[in-house]
């Protein structure tokens, strides 16, 4: 009877993790297009360099899959964590010094997450900010460096704005959010708190200072990718409605107060890290435990 906890939890997970890759495709098809496809097109990059979002695709799930085959740990489990982290980075990432951050990230975060639970993902983000730092730390893909579009709000809300690989779309971004309400076991709340309150917080800046930027970031789905994808983690997040939602009020707060000085694409990562090791405290005020 002790392992039938364990059992149920295990059955909530891979029926999650199924749902989160079919709500990631889309993402990453549009991903393709946009740091790809379009930009061969229009004649801004080779041929080769076309693939290069296929590449991080598929380096990363390779190296997920062999993280978790050294640790011992769920393979689909990991390789969704490094899909995800995929979508989140720049194009400009060196193609070869990623996958070794990736692969040392995981790990390292793995292991210590085993001893202080904490929302590893996040912190294996940040530390992927070193593959860009290393090339040169720029959101940017050719055209957007060249100006070579010009796009309105509405454009920016479908995703042609600067972001992750995967990422920068908000249109799908909320398709994917629908696509995981069907499955019951995602914690919609904290990602639906979180979203509202950083959009009302950076909404309220932008009517004090009239600043387009601060719209421009609200219509970012980088912030909102992070929300979704990693924030509700099925494991390292409160359990209870009234966990969940201080959970992911206090995300969204720190986030939208981050955005106002540091890049967008890094601040929800942030958040979500430091605001994770703050998960005993809220199970304590909320009489809850972890998952077992």
């Amino acid at each position: 009877m002790s392992k039938l906890p364990y059992i149920h939890y295990h059955k909530d997970k891979n029926d999650l993790i199924r749902t989160y890759f079919l709500a990631l495709i889309p993402l990453l098809l549009f991903g393709f297009y946009k740091n790809g496809i379009r930009l061969y097109g229009n004649q801004l990059i080779s041929f080769v360099d076309m693939f290069i979002p296929l590449y991080f695709y598929l380096i990363s799930l390779i190296v997920g899959y062999i993280v978790a085959l050294i640790r011992g740990e769920d393979k689909k489990e990991f390789m969704l964590y490094s899909l995800i982290l995929a979508c989140s980075i720049s194009m400009n990432s060196n193609v070869f010094i990623y996958p070794v951050i990736l692969f040392a990230g995981l790990f390292v975060a793995s292991y210590i997450k085993d001893k202080f639970r904490f929302n590893f993902v996040s912190l294996t983000r940040l530390f992927l900010i070193l593959a860009l730092l290393l090339s040169q730390y720029s959101y940017m893909n050719v055209a957007e460096k060249l100006d070579a579009f010009h796009y309105n709000l509405f454009d920016l809300f479908f995703g042609y704005s600067i972001g992750g690989i995967a990422s920068s779309s908000l249109f799908f971004v909320i398709l994917a959010f629908i696509l995981l309400l069907f499955n019951r076991f995602y914690k919609k709340n904290i990602s639906i708190v979180a979203s509202l309150s950083f959009a009302l917080i950076l909404f309220l800046a932008f009517f004090i200072t009239k600043d387009i930027s601060y719209v421009e970031k609200v219509l970012s789905g980088s912030v909102y990718f992070a929300f979704v994808f990693v924030g509700a983690d099925l494991a390292v997040s409160p359990n209870t409605n009234l966990g969940m939602i201080l959970y992911g009020l206090v995300i969204g707060v720190f986030t939208a107060l981050l955005a106002l000085f540091l890049p967008i694409y890094e601040v929800p990562f942030i958040s979500i890290f430091l605001v994770s090791l703050s998960i005993p405290l809220i199970n304590k005020i909320c009489d809850k435990k972890y998952l077992q």
